[in-house]
């Protein structure tokens, strides 16, 4: 915008310029005003704010008007939260200051500036910016209390006639197996095998009668001929798990069936609201038969709950926490390895209810009777991750679907995020994403169930002769960063003057020194409550001045006491940083500022980053980069910008290096007809400054941090931004954000125990879901039915009863195998977690393996000598000899002592051989050795035993050989901690027998050739983490076939 159209701002921040103002618009300059106050020079032109339209709509009284304290005399005194009747909570409106709104003139100067604020009981330094003083500011205050209301909604799964309603042990195991067996098959061939209502039904009946021409057809109890029946006996009915809402097309307002038919017309029940809730017809009986217009399917958190507690196994796997120490961290060389090492942990309280003042205040107190307790010191109570996050889930046309899940974190973190044991609370209609009253709307059930699991359930446990209180709360909302300032009520992160969640940075300092260097405030979360809980009941206009100036609206989250909208909610690594921070580096900088230049043919720029990329040898489990990325410039998944960083050190200096292997300070050539970016090209900047990036991601995205290390990480990152204003480079909000990770790992643990990437999984799950393509909601009830329903099988198969023929056992694992074969999905995951052997975090192939003869397996001459004396040392309290020796002792068969291990999974990764005679691929990691971690290669792996020891499970390995005759590469500084090791190509050390517990991290191999040692490098790149749906699993390994 041309200067002329520009005028001198005197707002506080302004007037700190070296030149006493900055030159802004107009617009900007009120928002300024609002924001961080006049400073000194802007008392000549502000004057009083003229009535206007929006101002005319809010009281201009300085204190607010109370509730009449004789209705407050007639109030009976506050009941538990779960009695209290559910009502809205009118508010006095708050308290109006000065500058709460400014109606800048900028031509006639004033010299009044209105009068002074109202109750200042302590003197307030008025140079500080307005929302400062807003914080110090003290409101009127408050001495009548209420609880806050329930919200008006019945939980799912409330209206079931007691017929209807399911049960939580199947009722087919009362029955004889060979009738469950016949219920089984034709129930499946329902699901999965693609035979209809009549056709399943008529197998079913076959099936009956044969037993009965057999005289094999039990008299008591009778068995069941329906197939809606025989679901409900074997209790895989997932319709009895599900209540389909009744929503308001328009506003989204929830009926439940029973309510729907209790409705005297169509009309919605909301005020002002124009919806048609459903269409009337007379079916062949000549009943009235009502059709919602729109469905919004959801289950039980409580009834997922109580099913969940009684699958065998699981009360044992929730993590205990009545002894762990609260707040761990506070010691910054404290490791953490999962979220109960966050702060916030030991933070959440149980028998609390949230209470609101006449002026707004909120509060939270102990329920009357009760006292209140922190969530571990029950030895049920759980600690909740919510996430909603939008797919598209049809090809032909836009409809984005939604869903709530919800994770428990007291599970360990390789149980925690597998489909079986996550919530999912609702599945939201499309074809759009609701606005903010209509997630509020959507959030009603579960956030209902939530107020009550915050004060105890009574649910049963499997062996457990008397029920037992289950608590729970919502620990983290961990979404994307729009959708969790959605469900939050906080502003969007595109916001003027609110973009960020945890502070005070308005949109203007993204891209100057101040979104970055920490000088910011807070933010102030009983202050977001205080105006969310004011912006309930208020009227549009009243609701956006609020979210304008002090950006928040309402969420009904709210209403659960202990939640507080910018403290639990998470700032999701995965976006912010993969699809944010890394995306912007190569798509805004590396590529738009033509980075890799095609000069030169074979040998250009652009030439030698494809190569590269193209000949990594990546592990298995690792997402494959596409291989014209220098003409393809873009990439759709997280994962892919994370594979791409990690390799960026090598990458860009392979790219860029000149003939001495270094770094040019030069600017790469311009190409023709192409625009100049407007920030700097030079190669050795923008090398020095990824490599801050690099460096930071590495270490906050490891799966064990110390904060110590966290704030390493944070360093690194605001370096790398610093570093990109100087080469005047254009940031976004995700630059900003990303300077609180550091904080979000204080209070939750290492990211990598919260990240989305198994929610992302989850709608991958759901967009693979066949369902008929109709809208109002009903292709989402069936992506809730399959959810709910693999639920169901999978607890079906745990609860066999000690009856159950093998054939029956048999044909329930060749049905889950064959749907994990065509689905590849949720079914999967029932597969995996029930084939395999686990041995001190390592699994093994499900398949037996074969004996060897260490004397003939192998290179020559090495297996047999190397593992006889490391058996020795393993176990000393053993006499183990030669197969060879006349001593006595145990004899350390040849032939009878090893088995040779296709794969292992240690941490959910694999990790292969040289041996496989099928595949060698994962044969080359990482291995712990001396307190470094240096590469190797896996020569064999091996299953051992002897005596009545318990098999151990060992490797065959070579390390890589390195000298100091390697040059340092330019990411020699930080090559610790990227984790790459440079070596000479099939050069190795002497052959060696480790444990593979010394196994740490797959890697990901470069080629490279030196032109300083005229020789073939092997760049090894570590990746630290774990899949969790490996896709390998039904590569059967032959063995020794």
């Amino acid at each position: 915008m041309p200067d002329e159209q520009r005028v001198a701002c005197y707002c506080m921040q302004c007037s700190c310029h070296k030149d006493g103002s900055m030159y802004h618009t107009r617009q900007v300059i009120a928002k300024h005003l609002k924001k961080h106050g006049p400073g000194p020079k802007a008392r000549g032109y502000m004057q009083k704010p003229a009535p206007s339209t929006r101002q005319a709509l809010i009281p201009q009284t300085n204190a607010p008007e109370p509730l009449h304290p004789a209705s407050l005399a007639r109030r009976e005194p506050p009941q538990p939260i779960r009695d209290v009747a559910p009502r809205a909570l009118v508010l006095a409106d708050p308290p109006q200051h000065q500058n709460d709104f400014f109606d800048v003139d900028f031509d006639d100067h004033d010299p009044d500036p209105g009068p002074d604020p109202p109750h200042p009981q302590v003197p307030i330094n008025q140079e500080l910016p307005l929302l400062r003083r807003q914080q110090l500011q003290q409101p009127a205050p408050d001495r009548n209390f209420i609880p806050a209301a329930l919200p008006d909604i019945r939980e799912p799964g409330v209206d079931q006639d007691d017929a209807d309603a399911p049960s939580l042990v199947p009722v087919a195991f009362q029955e004889k197996a060979e009738v469950r067996y016949g219920y089984l098959t034709a129930v499946m061939a329902n699901v999965y095998g693609h035979l209809s209502w009549i056709q399943a039904t008529n197998q079913l009946n076959h099936t009956l009668n044969t037993l009965l021409i057999a005289n094999a057809l039990p008299i008591h109890p009778r068995p069941v001929r329906a197939l809606i029946s025989a679901k409900r006996h074997l209790g895989i009915d997932a319709d009895q798990w599900i209540t389909a809402y009744a929503i308001c097309p328009e506003c989204w307002k929830h009926h439940t069936p029973a309510q729907l038919k209790e409705l005297d017309s169509p009309e919605c029940t909301v005020p002002g609201c124009d919806g048609i809730l459903y269409s009337e017809r007379r079916d062949v009986k000549g009943k009235n038969v009502r059709t919602a217009t729109k469905l919004n399917p959801q289950t039980s958190i409580i009834g997922s709950l109580k099913r969940m507690f009684m699958r065998p196994g699981f009360a044992k796997s929730i993590r205990d926490s009545r002894q762990s120490q609260p707040r761990p961290n506070d010691d910054e060389d404290f490791v953490m390895t999962d979220i109960h090492h966050g702060s916030a942990w030991h933070e959440l309280e149980t028998n609390i209810v949230r209470e609101v003042g006449e002026f707004g205040a909120v509060r939270d107190r102990p329920i009357n009777g009760r006292t209140a307790t922190k969530l571990t010191e029950h030895r049920y109570g759980l600690h909740l991750t919510m996430n909603t996050d939008w797919m598209g889930i049809l090809e032909n046309r836009p409809h984005s679907t939604g869903a709530i899940y919800y994770a428990i974190n007291d599970l360990p973190r390789e149980e925690r995020f597998l489909q079986i044991n996550v919530i999912c609370a609702a599945v939201l209609p499309g074809p759009k994403e609701p606005n903010v009253q209509q997630i509020n709307h959507c959030l009603e059930p579960s956030v209902k169930e939530l107020m009550m699991l915050k004060n105890g359930v009574k649910m049963d446990i499997i062996d457990d002769e008397e029920p037992v209180d289950v608590f729970a709360d919502n620990e983290i909302l961990d979404c994307d960063m729009p959708a969790a300032h959605k469900l939050s009520g906080t502003a969007g992160h595109s916001h003027d003057m609110h973009p960020c969640l945890y502070c005070d940075v308005d949109i203007t300092k993204i891209n100057t020194r101040q979104g970055y260097d920490y000088s910011w405030i807070a933010a102030d979360d009983n202050h977001l409550l205080r105006q969310s809980f004011y912006s309930r009941n208020a009227n549009p206009v009243r609701q956006k001045a609020i979210l304008d100036d002090h950006g928040v609206r309402w969420s009904v989250i709210n209403l659960v006491a202990g939640w507080f909208p910018s403290k639990k909610t998470a700032l999701d690594f995965m976006h912010c940083i993969f699809l944010g921070i890394i995306a912007h580096l190569y798509m805004r900088v590396l590529f738009a500022g033509y980075m890799f230049s095609g000069v030169g043919g074979r040998a250009s720029h652009k030439q030698r980053f494809e190569n590269l990329i193209n000949s990594v040898k990546w592990p298995s489990h690792i997402t494959r980069l596409p291989k014209n990325l220098g003409e393809n410039q873009s990439l759709k998944k997280a994962d892919e910008w994370r594979r791409l960083l990690t390799i960026t050190p090598v990458l860009l200096w392979w790219s860029w290096k000149d003939e001495n292997d270094s770094i040019p300070d030069i600017e790469p050539p311009q190409p023709p007809n192409t625009q100049a970016p407007e920030f700097t090209r030079n190669f050795q900047r923008i090398y020095d400054a990824t490599l801050l990036l690099c460096a930071a991601v590495r270490l906050l995205a490891t799966r064990s941090i110390s904060m110590s290390q966290a704030r390493l990480g944070q360093s690194f990152l605001s370096q790398y931004c610093m570093r990109c204003l100087e080469l005047k480079i254009h940031l976004t909000i995700n630059h900003h954000a990303s300077m609180h990770i550091a904080d979000m790992i204080k209070a939750f643990g290492p990211v990598y125990s919260w990240w989305l990437f198994a929610f992302e999984r989850f709608n991958g799950m759901l967009e693979r879901v066949n369902h008929n393509g109709h809208d109002g909601g009903r292709m989402e009830l069936t992506l809730m039915r399959h959810w709910v329903q693999t639920h169901l099988i999978y607890e079906y198969t745990l609860a066999l009863p000690p009856d159950a023929h093998a054939i029956e056992r048999q044909t329930l694992n060749e049905i889950i195998k064959n749907q994990a074969q065509q689905r590849g999905s949720m079914m999967t995951e029932i597969a995996v977690y029930r084939s395999e052997a686990a041995h001190d975090n390592v699994r093994l192939p499900l398949r037996q393996a074969k004996f060897i003869n260490l004397r003939t397996f192998g290179p020559d001459g090495v297996l047999y000598p190397l593992l006889l004396s490391y058996c020795r040392l393993l176990w000393p309290d053993i006499n183990i000899i030669d197969d060879f020796s006349l001593n006595d002792g145990a004899v350390f068969f040849a032939s009878k002592v090893a088995r040779a291990l296709t794969y292992i999974r240690k941490d959910g990764i694999r990790y292969g051989s040289m041996m496989n005679k099928r595949t060698q691929a994962d044969a080359y990691a990482f291995i712990s050795h001396a307190e470094l971690r240096v590469p190797v290669e896996i020569t064999a792996l091996l299953l051992v035993g002897i005596a009545n020891k318990i098999p151990h499970v060992c490797a065959l390995v070579r390390r890589l050989k390195s000298d100091e005759a390697i040059p340092l590469m330019p990411w020699s500084l930080y090559e610790s901690t990227l984790g790459i090791h440079t070596a000479y190509a099939n050069e190795y050390h002497p052959y060696e027998m480790i444990p593979v517990s010394r196994i740490s991290s797959p890697l990901a191999l470069i080629s490279a050739y030196s032109n300083v040692v005229k020789k073939a490098l092997w760049i090894s790149v570590s990746f630290d983490h774990s899949g969790t749906e490996p896709e390998d699993f039904f590569d059967d390994d032959l063995g020794d076939e």
